[in-house]
Protein backbone atom coordinates (compact mmCIF):
# COMPACT_ATOMS: atom_id res chain seq x y z
CA UNK A 1 0.00 0.00 0.00
CA UNK A 2 3.02 2.92 0.73
CA UNK A 3 3.81 1.96 -2.72
CA UNK A 4 0.69 3.39 -4.38
CA UNK A 5 1.54 6.50 -1.96
CA UNK A 6 5.07 7.21 -2.82
CA UNK A 7 4.15 6.94 -6.33
CA UNK A 8 1.27 9.30 -5.96
CA UNK A 9 3.66 11.95 -3.94
CA UNK A 10 5.91 11.74 -7.08
CA UNK A 11 3.24 12.43 -9.36
CA UNK A 12 2.14 15.17 -7.27
CA UNK A 13 0.66 18.74 -8.29
CA UNK A 14 1.04 17.23 -12.01
CA UNK A 15 -2.44 15.43 -11.97
CA UNK A 16 -5.18 16.92 -10.59
CA UNK A 17 -6.53 13.75 -8.92
CA UNK A 18 -2.74 12.59 -7.49
CA UNK A 19 -2.91 16.00 -5.77
CA UNK A 20 -5.96 15.31 -3.37
CA UNK A 21 -3.95 11.54 -2.51
CA UNK A 22 -0.86 13.12 -1.43
CA UNK A 23 -2.71 15.93 0.98
CA UNK A 24 -4.63 12.90 2.24
CA UNK A 25 -0.96 10.89 2.97
CA UNK A 26 0.35 14.09 4.44
CA UNK A 27 -2.42 14.57 6.81
CA UNK A 28 -2.63 10.73 7.37
CA UNK A 29 1.29 11.04 8.20
CA UNK A 30 0.57 13.89 10.50
CA UNK A 31 -2.13 11.71 12.80
CA UNK A 32 0.41 8.99 12.49
CA UNK A 33 3.25 11.07 13.94
CA UNK A 34 0.37 12.90 16.44
CA UNK A 35 -0.14 9.94 18.05
CA UNK A 36 3.68 8.65 18.63
CA UNK A 37 4.47 11.56 20.56
CA UNK A 38 1.65 11.46 22.37
CA UNK A 39 2.30 7.47 23.44
CA UNK A 40 6.15 9.14 24.25
CA UNK A 41 4.70 12.19 26.24
CA UNK A 42 2.11 9.37 28.21
CA UNK A 43 2.90 6.14 27.95
CA UNK A 44 1.00 4.63 30.67
CA UNK A 45 -1.90 6.01 28.93
CA UNK A 46 -1.76 3.79 25.97
CA UNK A 47 -0.91 0.65 28.00
CA UNK A 48 -4.69 0.16 27.91
CA UNK A 49 -7.50 2.11 26.28
CA UNK A 50 -8.89 1.56 29.76
CA UNK A 51 -6.23 2.89 31.42
CA UNK A 52 -7.38 6.47 31.86
CA UNK A 53 -10.75 5.82 33.14
CA UNK A 54 -9.57 3.37 35.72
CA UNK A 55 -7.04 5.70 37.04
CA UNK A 56 -9.70 8.31 37.34
CA UNK A 57 -11.40 5.78 39.50
CA UNK A 58 -8.67 4.83 41.55
CA UNK A 59 -7.66 8.52 42.68
CA UNK A 60 -10.96 9.13 43.93
CA UNK A 61 -10.54 6.29 46.12
CA UNK A 62 -7.21 7.16 46.76
CA UNK A 63 -8.28 10.44 47.54
CA UNK A 64 -11.72 9.22 49.54
CA UNK A 65 -9.40 6.67 51.47
CA UNK A 66 -5.98 8.96 51.97
CA UNK A 67 -4.43 5.39 51.70
CA UNK A 68 -2.01 3.37 48.91
CA UNK A 69 -3.88 0.11 49.85
CA UNK A 70 -7.56 0.02 48.26
CA UNK A 71 -10.33 -2.00 47.93
CA UNK A 72 -12.47 -2.51 45.54
CA UNK A 73 -15.71 -4.71 44.53
CA UNK A 74 -15.76 -7.58 42.38
CA UNK A 75 -17.57 -6.11 39.21
CA UNK A 76 -14.46 -3.18 39.47
CA UNK A 77 -12.24 -6.05 39.09
CA UNK A 78 -13.84 -7.83 36.44
CA UNK A 79 -14.32 -5.01 34.45
CA UNK A 80 -10.65 -3.56 34.73
CA UNK A 81 -9.37 -7.06 34.97
CA UNK A 82 -7.12 -6.52 31.74
CA UNK A 83 -5.68 -3.12 32.68
CA UNK A 84 -5.01 -3.71 36.13
CA UNK A 85 -2.93 -7.19 35.13
CA UNK A 86 -0.59 -4.21 32.50
CA UNK A 87 -0.45 -2.18 35.32
CA UNK A 88 0.76 -4.90 37.65
CA UNK A 89 3.25 -6.15 35.47
CA UNK A 90 4.79 -2.94 34.54
CA UNK A 91 5.28 -2.35 38.84
CA UNK A 92 2.83 0.54 38.85
CA UNK A 93 0.72 -1.45 41.39
CA UNK A 94 0.04 -4.41 42.91
CA UNK A 95 -2.20 -6.83 43.32
CA UNK A 96 -3.36 -8.46 46.76
CA UNK A 97 -5.18 -11.83 46.30
CA UNK A 98 -6.43 -14.59 48.30
CA UNK A 99 -6.82 -18.26 47.85
CA UNK A 100 -9.98 -19.35 46.33
CA UNK A 101 -11.06 -15.54 44.68
CA UNK A 102 -10.96 -15.40 40.99
CA UNK A 103 -10.17 -11.68 41.23
CA UNK A 104 -8.27 -9.78 43.58
CA UNK A 105 -9.41 -8.28 46.56
CA UNK A 106 -7.29 -5.26 46.55
CA UNK A 107 -5.02 -2.81 45.25
CA UNK A 108 -1.74 -1.04 47.02
CA UNK A 109 0.00 1.85 44.99
CA UNK A 110 4.18 1.32 45.20
CA UNK A 111 5.00 3.42 41.82
CA UNK A 112 5.13 6.93 43.21
CA UNK A 113 5.80 8.21 39.29
CA UNK A 114 2.17 6.20 39.03
CA UNK A 115 0.46 8.14 41.44
CA UNK A 116 1.77 11.78 39.94
CA UNK A 117 0.16 9.89 36.57
CA UNK A 118 -3.08 10.22 38.86
CA UNK A 119 -2.92 13.33 39.76
CA UNK A 120 -2.38 14.68 36.28
CA UNK A 121 -5.27 13.19 35.32
CA UNK A 122 -7.71 14.38 38.16
CA UNK A 123 -6.20 16.71 40.58
CA UNK A 124 -6.18 20.53 40.60
CA UNK A 125 -3.02 21.68 39.24
CA UNK A 126 -2.84 24.78 41.46
CA UNK A 127 -2.95 22.04 44.26
CA UNK A 128 -0.26 20.13 42.73
CA UNK A 129 1.88 23.26 41.68
CA UNK A 130 1.81 24.30 45.61
CA UNK A 131 2.90 21.23 46.95
CA UNK A 132 6.17 20.89 44.25
CA UNK A 133 7.16 24.59 44.76
CA UNK A 134 6.55 23.63 49.01
CA UNK A 135 9.00 20.58 48.48
CA UNK A 136 10.95 22.53 46.04
CA UNK A 137 11.49 25.37 48.06
CA UNK A 138 12.76 23.47 51.24
CA UNK A 139 15.30 24.78 53.15
CA UNK A 140 18.73 22.82 53.00
CA UNK A 141 18.82 21.08 56.65
CA UNK A 142 14.58 21.95 56.91
CA UNK A 143 12.07 19.48 57.45
CA UNK A 144 8.60 19.12 56.13
CA UNK A 145 5.83 17.46 57.50
CA UNK A 146 3.58 15.92 54.93
CA UNK A 147 0.58 16.05 57.40
CA UNK A 148 1.05 19.92 57.69
CA UNK A 149 0.95 20.28 54.18
CA UNK A 150 -1.76 17.89 53.22
CA UNK A 151 -3.73 20.33 55.77
CA UNK A 152 -2.77 23.52 53.69
CA UNK A 153 -3.12 22.34 50.51
CA UNK A 154 -5.95 19.75 50.72
CA UNK A 155 -4.19 16.65 49.28
CA UNK A 156 -4.51 13.23 50.06
CA UNK A 157 -1.13 12.31 51.68
CA UNK A 158 -0.07 9.09 49.63
CA UNK A 159 0.18 12.52 47.00
CA UNK A 160 2.70 14.05 48.95
CA UNK A 161 4.71 11.28 50.30
CA UNK A 162 4.84 9.82 46.37
CA UNK A 163 6.45 13.72 45.92
CA UNK A 164 8.82 13.08 49.22
CA UNK A 165 9.51 9.83 47.35
CA UNK A 166 10.52 11.19 44.08
CA UNK A 167 12.44 14.20 45.43
CA UNK A 168 14.53 11.44 47.31
CA UNK A 169 15.69 9.34 44.25
CA UNK A 170 16.82 12.33 43.04
CA UNK A 171 18.97 13.40 45.91
CA UNK A 172 17.13 16.18 47.43
CA UNK A 173 16.64 14.56 50.44
CA UNK A 174 15.81 12.14 52.55
CA UNK A 175 11.92 10.83 53.62
CA UNK A 176 10.98 9.23 57.06
CA UNK A 177 10.42 5.36 56.99
CA UNK A 178 8.79 5.55 59.94
CA UNK A 179 5.15 3.53 59.31
CA UNK A 180 2.62 6.84 59.88
CA UNK A 181 5.29 9.28 59.45
CA UNK A 182 5.40 11.57 56.78
CA UNK A 183 8.86 14.03 56.84
CA UNK A 184 11.24 15.01 54.83
CA UNK A 185 14.33 16.07 55.40
CA UNK A 186 15.64 18.53 52.83
CA UNK A 187 19.41 18.17 51.42
CA UNK A 188 19.93 20.69 48.65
Amino acid sequence: MNWIFSTLRIAGASFPVSSSFVQLQAELDSNLIQERIAKLEDPISYLHRDIPELSKIIYKKLKSENSINLDFDAIFYEKYNRPLAILNSMNYLTTKHCLGSSYPIGIQLIDPTFIMYLCALDENNNKMELLVNAVDNGKPGGSLNGKDLQKSIQVPLPVINAIFSIYESKGYGIQSKEINSSVFLCNV
